[in-house]
């Protein structure tokens, strides 16, 4: 329905939104046909929908929402109108729920399908300001499918908007075609740029080569050429060379190149290492090495040829010289090695020359038959009926390696060259060639790959052996239905005799126990030594699992028995696990898997005795074993790393602080949680080198931020009790810092709670003569404890840390609300920093800012990172305006 022009004429919204028409329908699809037409960009075109209708069409307000990128809720794309300044403070779900005003919007994208009238209860500030107000949704389609809604809010009734829900559909669907125009037409000049950019830098990279490229017609005339091609040739960069190339070639070598380029084109194989010649802009030749290929357009037609050229001129003029000079010189350097030779027509070794007089005996054994009649054979693969056949062919062969044995039994080898010898009348007399003992090279070579398989202490084979003997085995086994054993044993109290005795008296214990090991095991089982005192056996051919517990029953009594080392009597224990094949694994993997899990379940059981591998064991065993053992080897696979999570300063914005914090990535679990390996790093005692670790990385990294010139921080290590309670923990902590050169009042030591209320007169003294040391303090979890106010002010501490079990619910639960503001508040009066961990939300922040909190850190702000990535967040930090507290 037209209105009349006076009521089009605009007038000034007082609730502030943007200046409006009277309602007009029909001015609204002009201008929204117009903005269609003249779109030159999909943002610029939403905006000016929704400008129109509210200039043009009267409309109390209208705004375009599409799914962000994680599709939980609609973003405003464009708005005009009514607050439209304020609409991203509304949250469009991207799904409908019972109970939400504003469900027809998330019906609407979904749908793909107009949606309204609707009065406006969904938006109490519009319906307040303009109680008829109606509000329709329509889908905009892009390439099929709804990806956005138009949300317009009419100025007249239900009547009346139900008449335009038509003529608004048909809108949208122009609107979606458009904005699928203008993607179509982004799409097209990325992609013509992209190609402008790639030929750009193809022709780039082609004039930094040295080698000449040329590109040319199927009729042969250049089409493209780069800066080598011409330098090649005499010409100068830009100096326009002839319309032909066979202008700059001899008539015959014309035909040639003609020829290879036209093989080229009808079989449609490259040409590789062709020798042509061209003609120099100064008359002389160059000679070249040239490829060609042929070309083919994208509907397979050839269309030219392309390919390199490489100016070989002085490497021929050398290659002559060689030749010359290897003809001149032939006969000398054929007869330098030890022995020269000569063979009649049928192979017969008719002379032997040699300078040393005790081989005449062995020269002997040669003479009058052919080589391979003698006691001397061919080294390796080689067998005699090849090399009979290149000696019937009359071809000269080179480095023909043999092996014999000498009269007293030493073995001996030799590298052999011959020639064939040819009269003036090309009649073939035989063979003459020189040969030359290569013994010493060939027993190196014997001892290098000796000792790249075996154990350069024990002369077992090693890990690398093993697994080729293990590999063997698994071979033999499936071809024959056999089952063998695998056997991981670990020396039970060898660190103690290593540490006391020193590591030669260690030596001659793993020797010894290597030899006893090999007299209990037949000859055809196989003993390795994998590192350590880590050793693993091969039971071939077993007939079960009785078999294997007699076997580790021997291995066991032979460790047991007392051991003589630096005038001591020591002993030693053992700890067996086995996996039987195939019962327990079908490949070298799991086999060594399970009998190593199997040997710590062996230590788990009180250590010197045997375990078989059990499938009944259950999971959490099997895996609480398999972690045990993966982490007794992180370190010495650097599997272990530091993360780094940022402290921020609640007041001023900065980041003040960090915490460094320790994960593990299995080689084959995968990231480990500290959940999960913490505490067996803990019960095991592995946890003090660990720990120790942790410590030095820490102060190391803190340093190199300190020399790239990032603020001071002070860099937070959490304590464990069994570190807490280590005997020397405070010379260590005075060793790393003085080896890193960290300050020690940047390092603060996190201890949690539990651990110092255990012993708080032993916890008073141990953190005294750390904060003697210069060191801070922080009290970890706090809260989960139950130290008093009282306890607490005798404590040399500097940080309380609250627990995030506090601040998980702190926006919702009153009991953790209050807990947390006492907390604060106890730390205030302490005059201690207090620091909330695993903050996350910005309700959580907002609480612990309001009162006067000194520090967070969690998700919220920062996840763990690398050094690198922190470093870059220092960088880049913007502090935030200070506020006042409370």
């Amino acid at each position: 329905m037209a209105l009349p022009a006076e009521a089009a004429a605009r007038v000034p919204d007082p609730v502030g939104e943007s200046p409006r028409a009277a309602a007009c329908p029909d001015h609204f699809l002009d201008a929204f046909h117009d903005s269609v037409v003249q779109a030159t960009a999909a943002p610029a075109l939403l905006q000016h929908v929704c400008d129109s209708a509210v200039t043009r069409g009267g409309c109390h307000a209208a705004f375009i929402v599409s799914p962000n990128a994680n599709v939980g809720w609609l973003a405003v794309e464009a708005a005009a109108g009514f607050q439209a300044d304020h609409l991203g403070d509304i949250r469009f779900l991207a799904k409908e729920f019972p109970g939400d005003p504003w469900g027809w919007v998330a019906r609407t994208w979904r749908n793909g399908s107009g949606s309204g009238p609707h009065d406006a209860s969904a938006w109490p500030a519009l319906k307040q300001h303009a109680p008829d107000a109606t509000g329709i949704a329509l889908a905009i389609r892009r390439r099929h499918a709804p990806t956005s809604v138009l949300v317009i809010w009419l100025s007249y009734g239900a009547d009346a908007a139900n008449a335009l829900v038509t003529r608004l559909q048909r809108a949208a669907g122009l609107l979606g075609l458009a904005l699928d125009k203008l993607q179509l037409e982004a799409e097209r000049a990325a992609s013509d740029q992209g190609a402008r950019q790639a030929e750009e830098k193809y022709r780039a990279i082609l004039d930094t080569i040295e080698d000449a490229y040329y590109e040319v017609d199927v009729r042969g005339k250049p089409i493209y050429h780069n800066a080598a091609f011409a330098r090649m040739l005499g010409y100068e960069r830009g100096e326009t060379l002839s319309a032909d190339n066979r202008v700059r070639q001899t008539p015959e070598m014309a035909a040639r190149v003609f020829k290879a380029f036209n093989d080229v084109y009808l079989t449609g194989v490259a040409r590789q290492n062709e020798e042509w010649e061209y003609l120099h802009k100064q008359g002389h030749r160059v000679q070249v090495e040239g490829s060609v290929q042929l070309v083919r357009d994208a509907h397979g037609r050839p269309v030219g040829f392309r390919g390199m050229l490489r100016d070989v001129t002085e490497r021929r003029r050398i290659e002559a010289t060689l030749r010359d000079s290897e003809a001149r010189f032939r006969a000398l350097t054929s007869i330098s090695s030890d022995w020269y030779w000569e063979q009649d027509a049928e192979h017969r070794m008719v002379r032997m020359e040699n300078r040393h007089a005790h081989t005449d005996a062995f020269q002997q054994t040669f003479l009058g038959k052919p080589i391979w009649e003698s006691e001397i054979t061919l080294y390796g693969d080689g067998d005699w009926a090849e090399h009979r056949a290149r000696l019937d062919a009359h071809e000269p062969f080179r480095d023909l390696v043999m092996q014999g044995v000498l009269p007293g039994g030493k073995p001996y080898y030799v590298a052999v060259s011959g020639e064939p010898i040819v009269d003036e009348h090309g009649a073939f007399h035989g063979y003459r060639g020189v040969t030359r003992e290569i013994t010493a090279q060939k027993v190196a070579e014997a001892h290098v790959q000796h000792m790249a398989m075996h154990d350069s202490l024990t002369g077992l084979p090693n890990r690398a052996m093993f697994g080729h003997l293990l590999t063997l085995a698994l071979h033999t086994a499936k071809r024959y239905d056999r089952q063998f054993a695998v056997l991981y044993l670990d020396l039970d109290r060898f660190k103690l005799i290593n540490d006391t005795l020193g590591h030669s008296a260690g030596d001659d214990l793993l020797q010894e126990v290597s030899r006893r090991f090999r007299e209990v095991l037949r000859a055809s089982d196989a003993v390795a030594r994998l590192g350590g005192d880590e050793f693993v056996v091969l039971l071939q051919e077993v007939s079960g699992a009785d078999q294997v517990a007699t076997v580790a029953r021997k291995l066991l009594s032979a460790t047991l028995k007392p051991f003589e080392l630096m005038g001591h009597e020591c002993r030693v224990t053992a700890s067996i696990g086995a996996a039987l094949y195939p019962a327990h694994g079908a490949d070298e993997h799991l086999l060594l898997k399970h009998a190593d899990a199997a040997m710590y379940h062996a230590k788990a059981q009180g250590k010197n005795n045997f375990q078989l591998f059990d499938e009944t064991l259950d999971g959490h065993s099997l895996e609480r074993l398999t972690l045990e053992t993966g982490l007794r080897r992180a370190m010495e696979r650097e599997e272990m790393a530091l993360q780094y999570q940022a402290k921020l300063d609640l007041r001023t914005g900065r980041i003040n602080g960090v915490e460094a914090l320790l994960r593990w990535n299995h080689a084959q679990l995968g990231n480990v949680p500290p959940a999960t390996f913490i505490p067996i790093a803990e019960e095991t005692g592995l946890i003090v080198p660990i720990g120790k670790w942790v410590l030095r990385t820490a102060c190391a990294q803190a340093m190199a931020w300190r020399r790239q010139g990032l603020p001071d921080l002070h860099i937070a290590v959490n304590m464990s009790a069994r570190q807490f309670h280590d005997p020397q923990l405070l010379s260590d902590l005075e060793a790393i810092l003085a080896e890193t050169g960290l300050p020690p009042q940047l390092l603060e030591l996190e201890i949690t709670e539990g651990v110092i209320i255990q012993n708080v007169d032993q916890a008073i003294r141990l953190l005294t003569s750390m904060k003697q040391l210069g060191l801070r303090i922080a009290i970890d979890d706090f809260g989960t404890g139950y130290s008093s106010l009282g306890q607490l002010k005798h404590f040399p501490v500097d940080t309380l840390k609250v627990d995030r079990s506090f601040v998980r619910d702190l926006a919702t639960n009153t009991d953790d609300q209050a807990i947390t503001t006492a907390i604060i508040a106890m730390g205030r009066t302490l005059s201690l920093t207090v620091v909330a961990e695993g903050v996350e939300t910005e309700a959580q922040e907002h609480f612990l800012r309001e009162n006067a909190c000194d520090e967070m850190q969690g998700f919220y702000f920062s996840k763990p990172v690398d050094a690198d990535t922190f470093a870059g967040l220092l960088k880049g930090q913007t502090p935030r305006p200070v506020e006042s507290g409370p």
